[in-house]
């Protein structure tokens, strides 16, 4: 017959025991059954003092960072900076596999969102995974000078 003996909790080990619960809880919180994201969208910046803007390309990025599982991107919508729906990317959902992406261009000459224009993008997925990144990347290259910069997506509404 076995007897169990009991361990000694040092503070360290009490510390590491810890660490470890914690660890698994915030593994699993930062899974995820879909989201609704809002890309902040810069399709042209204003340069120097004479009212001169510089038309940008922009790119937005969806990344599935799941290993395992797909995701379903629902809903990618593109906002001009007054609000109003310019386009929407998707006519019907499109399945993401583990570990790929998608991108959806608004082209340099494509003014129609103005400065501050955004998208919102809606994902879903039948099990809890590993949230997407998303972002969008803006670029530009004339006059022998380039800008490019990029901006995260922001989480508006977490589905259960």
């Amino acid at each position: 017959m076995t007897t169990l003996q009991p361990v000694r909790l040092t503070p360290v080990r009490l510390w590491l025991a810890l660490l470890a619960a914690s660890l698994s809880v915030q593994a699993e919180e930062l899974r995820s059954h879909g989201q609704v994201l809002y890309v902040p969208v810069y399709s042209e910046v204003p340069y120097g003092d004479k009212g001169f803007n510089i038309n940008l390309t922009a790119t937005l990025s969806i990344r599935n960072t799941d290993g395992k599982n797909p995701i379903s991107i629902e809903r990618v919508d593109y906002f001009s900076s007054t609000g109003v729906l310019v386009r929407s990317y998707l006519k019907q959902p499109m399945l993401l596999k583990p570990m790929s992406s998608a991108e959806h261009i608004v082209k340099e000459s494509d003014r129609s969102g103005g400065i501050s224009a955004s998208f919102l993008v809606e994902w879903a997925s039948k099990v809890p995974v590993a949230p997407p990144i998303v972002e969008a990347v803006m670029v530009n290259s004339t006059y022998n000078n380039g800008i490019a910069f990029n901006s995260q997506a922001r989480v508006l509404e977490e589905k259960p």
